[in-house]
């Protein structure tokens, strides 16, 4: 009387069948895809360049760090160094390990009493060597400048006169060993040098170079340590060493530098330009 059949039958072909379904799950899927923006070309060329400078960086750092001809120490030196002539040249940039002699109680020929056997081991380091030229190029590099500084005729070849300051560090450590309670005396009587001039001067010379060697010491700081050691066994006491491995420029390298370029103990009346109207001059010794 009824038929069920047919009624069952068109409700369940209203329903999709399994392989209906993915074929329309496939295509959502594939359109979705293709709807997707591609990434642009030039991403993939800033990621290339990157990774290509990150391989050349290693790559010089492995050449820097193995090849013998970089020359570490002079390009280093140049970084932390003042321009001058000397850095220009690579002169005294070299660094070799020494160990200091740091005796308390032994001397040694910088410690002996005043007179000439201590005076000549002085005189050797340099440390009253005549001024040399920087040239006019090297001159404002090195801190030089016509309006400031005193410069030579162009007549002998222009340039400035100049001294190389740790030579004169080294003239005012002697001044202040000179001046030593022990010392003054004897050099006061000679009347050679600093002390040829009046007592009240020889104090400004010495608390001069006092303060430049204070300057210099804070400028360039040691950051080395000073260990101990034990002195006398039979009562051990516990002692500063002063004996410590320091890496050293080479001084004798620039002592000779500065040698070889002294200017004559005597000049010609000419060889300085004078002061003009617009160049400084100081009121005073500054």
């Amino acid at each position: 009387m009824f038929d069920h059949s047919s009624k069952h039958e068109a409700s369940f072909n209203q329903i999709p069948q399994n392989d209906d379904c993915e074929t329309l799950l496939s295509q959502s899927s594939a359109d979705d895809y293709t709807k997707k923006p591609t990434r642009p070309l030039w991403h993939y060329a800033i990621i290339f360049l990157f990774l290509l400078y990150s391989i050349i960086i290693f790559l010089t750092g492995i050449w820097i760090g193995t090849n013998k001809l970089f020359d570490a120490d002079s390009f280093c030196g140049r970084h932390v160094s003042h321009y001058s002539p000397l850095t220009k040249e690579g002169t005294g940039l070299h660094y070799t390990l020494r160990h200091y002699n740091g005796s308390f109680m032994k001397t040694n020929a910088f410690r002996q009493p005043a007179g000439p056997e201590v005076d000549a081991a002085w005189d050797s380091l340099g440390i009253d060597y005549r001024a040399l030229v920087v040239s006019p190029s090297d001159g404002p590099r090195s801190g030089l400048t016509p309006k400031t500084h005193v410069h030579i005729s162009p007549r002998y070849g222009g340039g400035y006169p100049a001294n190389v300051e740790g030579l004169h560090h080294l003239h005012c450590l002697n001044l202040l060993r000179q001046a030593l309670y022990y010392n003054y005396d004897y050099y006061h009587a000679l009347g050679l040098g600093a002390f040829s001039n009046d007592d009240y001067i020889v104090k400004f010379h010495v608390t001069h170079c006092l303060d430049i060697l204070r300057q210099q010491l804070m400028c360039a700081v040691d950051v080395g340590v000073l260990g101990q050691v034990w002195t006398f066994r039979k009562d051990p006491s516990a002692f500063v060493d002063f004996n410590t491995e320091h890496k050293c420029r080479d001084y004798e390298a620039v002592r000779k530098w500065a040698e070889e370029r002294q200017l004559p103990e005597i000049v010609s009346p000419d060889f300085l330009v004078p002061p003009e109207a617009e160049d400084v001059v100081y009121e005073e010794i500054p």
